[in-house]
Order: structure tokens, then C-alpha cells, then sequence
């Protein structure tokens, strides 16, 4: 009996000392911020199929309109807003001088939607993005965002869809 006591606790202690146990116990990985879930259940709800990251920070939707989008969902480091936004398309250094930036900064609202750049490896990435506060947030409010998002998006494709520019 005590042997086997003796067993017992030598691999328990093996197992601590070795990292074992600390190992099992952080195989669960990072945990989603209820925030974000609270979201991506609304999301879910309104019909759009998410897709959690790998880190569970941000999940991801598919959008089907006049463009086909990877529209994206992450939070303010408070949990407080939630940031949606979509990669619009890579340019090149040629294509950039065709870009009329002063028209992009027209298409963008003060807060709520605006484009931005993003300097790469493949070239400068033209992003949109909107920002929904939570506070509030209803599923038709959320609903209306995401349309005015793709409504923006349409409306402003003469601005930074490439295949649109005169040549």
C-alpha cells in the first residue's frame, strides 16, 4: 500500500517538475472575450456563418453582394467597440499613382467608416473600416451597419476597383 503511495506521488511530482501538468492545464488555449462571442452569436443569428481565429480574438464572415468581401470582426483592447473591416485590394506602385486618395477620404465618414493603407511586402493594401460601438447594439442596428458597409463599398468602387479605372 504505501509502495504504491509511493508511486503515485513520484509521478505526480515527475509530472510537476517536468512541466506536465502545467502543459494539460494549458491545453485549453485562450479563451474568446465574451464581448466577441456576444457579437459573433448576434452575427451568427442574422444568418451570416462566422469563422472563429485560431486565437479566438476575431472571427471572420463571408459577405456575397455586388463584391465578394472577407469582412472581419475584432475588439477594442476594453471590449467596448467592436472593429469590422475588409482588405479591399493590393496595389502596386503603379497602380498607386492612378489611386485618388482625396476621393477615399471623401467616401469615409468621420468615425464610423473611413478607408486606410497599409504599406507590405506585395504593396500598399487599401482596407475598409468601420467601427460599432457595442453599448446598445442591436441585431437590426448591427443588421443596417453591415448593409451600410457593403453599401459603402459599392458606391465608392469606381474610387479603388482597379478594373473600374479609366486607362
Amino acid at each position: 500500500m504505501l509502495k504504491r503511495r509511493y508511486i503515485g506521488v513520484s509521478v505526480a511530482l515527475a509530472l510537476l517538475l517536468s512541466g506536465g501538468l502545467a502543459a494539460w492545464a494549458d491545453n485549453t488555449g485562450p479563451t474568446e472575450p465574451p464581448a466577441l462571442s456576444k457579437l459573433q452569436a448576434m452575427v451568427d443569428n442574422l444568418g451570416y456563418p462566422t469563422k472563429l481565429d485560431s486565437d479566438k480574438q476575431a472571427f471572420a464572415i463571408e459577405w456575397h453582394g455586388d463584391y465578394d468581401y472577407r469582412l472581419h470582426f475584432d475588439l477594442s483592447k476594453d471590449g467596448t467597440l467592436a472593429y469590422a473591416y475588409v482588405n479591399v485590394d493590393t496595389y502596386k506602385p503603379a497602380d498607386m499613382t492612378k489611386l485618388d486618395i482625396a476621393k477615399l477620404l471623401e467616401a469615409s465618414d468621420v468615425g464610423d467608416f473611413y478607408f486606410s493603407m497599409e504599406n507590405g511586402a506585395d504593396g500598399e493594401s487599401l482596407y475598409a473600416n468601420a467601427i460599432i460601438p457595442l453599448q446598445g447594439l442591436t441585431p437590426q442596428s448591427l443588421r443596417d451597419t453591415l448593409e451600410s458597409i457593403n453599401d459603402k463599398l459599392n458606391s465608392s468602387s469606381q474610387i479603388w476597383d482597379s478594373s473600374l479605372w479609366k486607362k
